[in-house]
């Protein structure tokens, strides 16, 4: 019985996907963008980070230059801090866990000095 538990967990854990970190420097960042709810009906209420050309990420997303969140209280939340990284030069960094229609999704924002 252990032995069997023990092959499933591995043959499941390559169908598993657990997200990944992506950085974007104050010299990478092209434009900030807030999408209200059913204001387009391509891309969710959120607020998009544009890179200057692609996040170097794994997932499969079509949108590889936009990152965006969607939490409401992340979205006011990530967008102060990301006024403040401009204004001082800090990298943002994002934990991305898939792709919401065709855009990076991150769960996680936080500033680096």
């Amino acid at each position: 019985m252990k032995l069997l538990v023990f092959i499933t967990s591995i043959l499941l854990t390559g169908f598993t996907y657990a997200g990944e970190w992506l950085e974007l420097k104050p010299t990478d960042l092209r434009q900030i963008e807030i999408a209200q709810e059913g204001a387009l009906s391509f891309a969710s209420e959120g607020v998009y980070f544009v890179h200057n050309g692609e996040y170097p990420t794994t997932l499969s997303c079509s949108k590889k230059a936009y990152v965006v969140i969607t939490d409401q209280k992340l979205i006011d939340r990530s967008y102060s801090g990301a006024l403040f990284a401009i204004a001082s030069g800090k990298t943002l960094k994002f934990y991305v866990d898939g792709c919401d229609n065709g855009y990076i999704h991150a769960k996680i924002f936080m500033l680096l000095p």
